[in-house]
């Protein structure tokens, strides 16, 4: 029996006609994105803190101590930027006038991409001033705190519901919840109590 290709189906999906070019956002914009960004990432660092501190080392939730940790990476991460900014200074036109990845893209105008490449020091400035004053603000402090408990208490949860899904957990009102009982109350005095470290008075 011969063997027959199908041809495959031409679709007319019209001519393709470029964007004009995207001018670039203003600086105020960026250093917003910029703080948002930071933000997320100084409560994902606060959240990593709280998992640590309450699984291995057995640390009590300190919002005090949290929130110092959550300003210090604000101050860290605007000292990097000041740092980067004297560096862009430093090295002028150098930093950046040869083989840009953007030069050539019909989505952005030459012009516009020696604009930004002139302005980064202000940016990366700009953003260092927004970040210490994120740094300098109680409330988004104890914002980002709160919001990175929230986050290790639904990670650490999910992860307990995991653990007891997997174990042969049953539901009270589960025909086999008494029969699996006493090697429930076994393992829990094996592997929970044990912690303890009870000792006679």
């Amino acid at each position: 029996m011969p063997f027959f290709r199908r041809r495959p189906t031409r679709v007319n999906v019209g001519r393709y006609r470029p964007l004009p070019p995207q001018p670039i956002a203003p600086i105020d914009r960026v250093v917003e994105e910029g703080v948002l960004i930071t933000a997320s990432s100084v409560r994902m660092a606060i959240k990593n803190r709280v998992i640590v501190g309450a699984l291995r080392d057995d640390l009590k939730y300190d919002a005090e101590a949290l929130g110092q940790a959550a300003r210090e990476e604000f101050l860290a991460l605007a000292e990097e930027n000041v740092n980067t900014a004297k560096r862009l200074e430093r090295l002028g036109h150098w930093a950046y006038s040869v083989g840009d990845a953007n030069l050539g893209d019909p989505f952005v105008d030459e012009e516009d991409i020696d604009e930004e490449h002139r302005r980064r020091p202000q940016v990366h400035r700009a953003l260092a001033e927004a970040l210490t004053a994120e740094a300098d603000n109680p409330e988004r402090i104890r914002s980002i705190v709160e919001q990175a408990r929230d986050d290790a208490w639904e990670e650490i949860g999910r992860e307990l519901r995991a653990r007891l899904k997997n174990s042969g957990y049953v539901r009270a009102d589960d025909p086999k919840y008494e029969k699996m009982r006493a090697k429930r109350i076994k393992e829990f005095i094996r592997t929970d109590l044990a912690r303890l470290n009870v000792t006679d008075d």
